[in-house]
């Protein structure tokens, strides 16, 4: 398995795996698009594709943030959607350490992150990850 870079021929794909966390927001392929070519130059936001030779298992998106108090940055994991075909096979352990070995060749970066949704995900993270005590507060601002 390696990781690489998300593409412009990536998008349809990467569009069909965001689906499952899409509810309620709902939006066409081309507003997609649109905001995923902007994405792909982005200096700040990364998506990644996990293969397996040809065949694509699973979409990553990386956030990139200041964090002035550490002199560096942090980077955010905000997705990761395994295809459902290689759902179950321990394939999001192995991603986490590719992804965690690819941001931490960054010397500037001083802390990964990750914020799951519910309790379902909680014992995948927590064998790789410290869980804060760390409390989100989150408003939704300009809805589509």
């Amino acid at each position: 398995m390696f990781l690489r870079k998300a593409e412009i021929k990536d998008c349809e794909w990467v569009y069909s795996m965001l689906e499952d966390l899409r509810f309620p927001v709902k939006y066409e392929l081309s507003q997609f698009k649109e905001y995923y070519e902007k994405c792909l130059t982005s200096e700040s936001f990364s998506f990644y594709i996990a293969c397996d030779f040809e065949d694509k298992m699973a979409v990553i998106s990386l956030n990139k943030f200041n964090m002035a108090r550490y002199l560096g940055y942090g980077v955010e994991m905000e997705e990761l959607v395994v295809h459902k075909d290689y759902r179950g096979k321990g394939l999001t352990y192995k991603i986490l350490d590719e992804v965690i070995k690819m941001v931490q060749k960054d010397k500037t970066v001083r802390k990964f992150v990750l914020k799951p949704n519910g309790d379902d995900s909680k014992h995948i993270f927590s064998k790789s990850f410290d869980l804060t005590d760390f409390v989100v507060f989150q408003k939704y601002l300009n809805k589509l």
